[in-house]
C-alpha cells in the first residue's frame, strides 16, 4: 500500500480583494521529501504556504496534513516548524539563545520531560555548528547566526513537517552557500518534510527533491531537479528555471526526426518530441547557454550561426560569452568550461548546437492566456 502523503492539497484557492492568488492547487509531498517552490514575485507561492501552517484561510479546497484534514484545526494544533526570511524579528532580544530555542520546546503540547530539554538543545546546536553561543544574546550573534538559532528553535520540536519561507534570503553570498550545505546536512539527519519556498532558482535546484514552479496562481510544473531543466512542460517553465537563450518562431516544416523552426536568427533544427506540431505554427525555441559550442566545433554541429563576440566573463569555473547575430536585435548567450581560446582578435566567429539541445513549445504556459510576446517582454 502506498505511503500516506505528509500534505496533500486538492482544490485550494485564495483570493485577496479581487485579486485571484491560487487557483485550485493540487499538490502531494512525500513522507521526508525536500520540495522546494519557486516562481515569479507575486505567483502565490508564501500564501500557499501561510494556507498549509494555518495563518491565512483559503476561500475553497482542502489541506490533508498526515492525512487529517486541516479545515477547523487552528495553526497552532497542526504541530509544524514554519521559519520566515525575517528571522531578526522572531528572536526574543532579552532572552539567551538557549532560552530563545527552549521556548519553542516548551510551547509544544507534547512538551518533553525537564530533563531532555537540556540535551535536545544541545544536539541541535551541535547539529548547526553553534553551540559556543549557547549562552549568547541575539545581538551579539551574526547575521548567520542569529538564523542558525531560529532553524534551532523550530527543528528542535522534532516536527515532521517543516515549512521554510525563503529563511536564507537576508544572508550574504558566502553564508548562503553555507547554510545550504546545511539545511541539505539538516534534512538528511532528521528524516522529516521539507516544504521550502525561495526566488533563488540556484538554491532551488541544488536543495530540491522535487521542485514545484509556480506562475499566476498555478502549478506549473513538478519533477526532479533535473527533470524541470531539461524536459520543462512549457515555454513559460524553461524560461523562468535556469539560463536560456529564447527564439521566437514558425514551424517552418517536419521530417521524421525534426522539427524546422524559421528563427530570426535563420532555420533552426529541433528534435521531434512527438508532438508533431502543424507548419506554419508559432511557438519558442530554448536553447541552453551551456549546450552551445563557439569557435571551434561549431561547424561540426547540426546548427550553425554566424556571431560577432559582443563580450566575455570569467568566472573561474566557466567562460560567459555574449554574441549578436546580424539583423537579430537581442543577444545570445553561451557558457564554456574553464576558460578556452579567446577571439579578441578576430570578433567574428559561428556558434552551434545539435537539434537534441534545442526544444520548441507551443504552450506557452498552462495558465491559458500566455503569449510569445509576453515572455519577450519578460525578458527586457
Amino acid at each position: 500500500m502506498a505511503a500516506q502523503p505528509a500534505i496533500s492539497i486538492s482544490s485550494l484557492s485564495k483570493k485577496f480583494a479581487n485579486e485571484l492568488v491560487l487557483d485550485r492547487i493540487n499538490l502531494s509531498i512525500t513522507d521526508g521529501e525536500f520540495c522546494v517552490v519557486i516562481g515569479p514575485s507575486g505567483c502565490g507561492k508564501s500564501t500557499l504556504l501561510k494556507c498549509i501552517a494555518g495563518i491565512s484561510d483559503p476561500d475553497t479546497g482542502e489541506i490533508y496534513l498526515r492525512g487529517q484534514n486541516m479545515e477547523s484545526v487552528p495553526s497552532r494544533n497542526r504541530d509544524i516548524g514554519l521559519v520566515f526570511q525575517e528571522f531578526e524579528e522572531t528572536l526574543f532580544p532579552h532572552k539567551t539563545v538557549k532560552q530563545n530555542i527552549e521556548f519553542g520546546l516548551r510551547q509544544q503540547s507534547d512538551a518533553p520531560p525537564e530533563e531532555q530539554i537540556e540535551n535536545r538543545i544541545d544536539e541541535m546546536l551541535d547539529l548547526l555548528a553553534i553551540s559556543h553561543t549557547k549562552s549568547s544574546y541575539p545581538n551579539e550573534l551574526s547575521g548567520g547566526q542569529q538564523q542558525r538559532v531560529e532553524l534551532a528553535r523550530q527543528l528542535v520540536r522534532d516536527c515532521d513537517i517543516t515549512l521554510f519561507d525563503d529563511p536564507l534570503a537576508d544572508l550574504d553570498y558566502k553564508l548562503q552557500k553555507r547554510m545550504e550545505i546545511e539545511m541539505r546536512k539538516l534534512h538528511k539527519e532528521l528524516e522529516s518534510t521539507f516544504l521550502y519556498v525561495t526566488h533563488n532558482q540556484d538554491q532551488a535546484l541544488k536543495l530540491a527533491d522535487r521542485l514545484i514552479v509556480m506562475n499566476d496562481g498555478v502549478i506549473e510544473h513538478v519533477g526532479t531537479p533535473e527533470e524541470v531543466y531539461t524536459n520543462p512542460s512549457n515555454a513559460f517553465v524553461g524560461r523562468f528555471v535556469g539560463d536560456s537563450n529564447f527564439l521566437v518562431g514558425n514551424v517552418a516544416r517536419t521530417t521524421d526526426s525534426e522539427v524546422i523552426v524559421k528563427t530570426p536568427v535563420g532555420e533552426l533544427a529541433v528534435s521531434d518530441t512527438g508532438e508533431r506540431p502543424a507548419n506554419n505554427s508559432e511557438g519558442a525555441v530554448l536553447v541552453r547557454p551551456e549546450n552551445i559550442v563557439i569557435g571551434d566545433g561549431a561547424a561540426n554541429c547540426r546548427n550553425n550561426v554566424g556571431v560577432v563576440l559582443n563580450g566575455k566573463t570569467y568566472t573561474g569555473e566557466v567562460t560567459e560569452y555574449s554574441v549578436s547575430v546580424s539583423g537579430y536585435d537581442k543577444e545570445l548567450q553561451v557558457v564554456m568550461p574553464g576558460k578556452p581560446d579567446d577571439f579578441e582578435d578576430n570578433p567574428e566567429t559561428e556558434i552551434g548546437f545539435d537539434a537534441s539541445a534545442a526544444q520548441f513549445f507551443e504552450e506557452m504556459s498552462v495558465t491559458g492566456d500566455m503569449q510569445v510576446s509576453d515572455l519577450l517582454e519578460a525578458e527586457q
